[in-house]
Parts: structure tokens; C-alpha cells; sequence
């Protein structure tokens, strides 16, 4: 059984330097946007599978049936980081929506997987990054909106 449905991807996830400055030239350069750009602070956020909570900027725009996630960090040890120092900016990840993170987890663990990065809520809004770029070199992200399906407003509520 798969972790996830493929054909649930719904974005995009591009590592930045400066959302500020990529927003204006997505803008300028291309028409895309709005942008809505906020900062996140996910204190019980995981690395590695041990607590390291970080703070980052985030911009979302519509571009067709994809979601443009534009990701900066402030401070924090997190994949973004690493994937930042080793390959600079760019393309990081796509993200697909499952219906229950826990689950799409322990299948992705069963298939070999390992979870790079997660954050959950209470209320079931989560994600969790899988190691699956070991082979073609992108990550695959999970998300579970919360039963509000509030979508990205969501992830700016604590």
C-alpha cells in the first residue's frame, strides 16, 4: 500500500534565500501571485526524528492547480538548511495531501522511508517530509489539513 495518493500533489515547495526578493521577481518576471507570505514558528517541530523546533518565512501563491510554496529560514537545524548549503536554491519538494499523517507515515516507514522533518497538531494539521531523493532527487512532503480545511491560512495559527 502506498504512503500517499500521486494523484493528491497539489504543490510545489521551492527553498529560498530571500522570500521578499523571490516574490518580486516571480512577480515581475512571470505574473505569479498573489503571495500570501507570513512567518511560521514550529517549536516541536522534528529533524531527524529528534525535536528541533525553527522559525521561517513562508509565501504561497496559485498557479494553476499547484500551490507555490517559497521557503526561507530565520533560525533552526532543518532539512531546508541542508538542502540550502548542498544545492543551493531551488526546487525542493512536492506535496501531496493525505487524510491521515500518522498512517501515511507508518506506510512510507513500512516501504523503507525514513522522515526527514515533521511537525503535527492537535487538531491533525501536519506534515511530514520523506527521504525519497536518495533516487531522482526530490523530496516528497505529506500534509494533513486540519478538519477546518482552512488550508494555508491554517499554518499561521499556533
Amino acid at each position: 500500500m502506498l504512503p500517499f495518493d500521486p494523484s493528491k500533489v497539489f504543490q510545489v515547495g521551492i527553498v529560498v534565500k530571500n522570500i521578499d526578493e523571490t516574490v518580486k521577481f516571480y512577480k515581475e518576471a512571470f505574473g505569479i501571485g498573489p503571495f500570501e507570505v507570513f512567518e511560521v514558528n514550529y517549536t516541536d517541530a522534528t529533524y531527524f526524528g529528534e525535536k528541533a523546533g525553527y522559525r521561517g518565512k513562508r509565501a504561497f501563491a496559485k498557479m494553476g492547480p499547484l500551490t507555490i510554496e517559497l521557503i526561507e529560514l530565520i533560525e533552526g537545524k532543518t532539512i531546508h538548511e541542508q538542502f540550502l548549503k548542498e544545492k543551493g536554491e531551488g526546487l525542493h519538494h512536492l506535496g501531496f495531501e493525505v487524510e491521515n499523517l500518522k498512517e501515511s507515515v507508518a506506510k512510507a516507514e513500512r516501504l523503507g522511508f525514513k522522515v526527514t522533518q515533521s511537525w503535527q497538531r492537535e487538531d491533525g494539521l501536519g506534515f511530514a517530509y520523506l527521504d525519497s531523493d536518495k533516487i531522482g532527487g526530490v523530496i516528497f512532503e505529506m500534509i494533513q489539513w486540519s478538519k477546518e480545511k482552512d488550508g494555508v491560512s491554517s499554518l499561521k495559527k499556533k
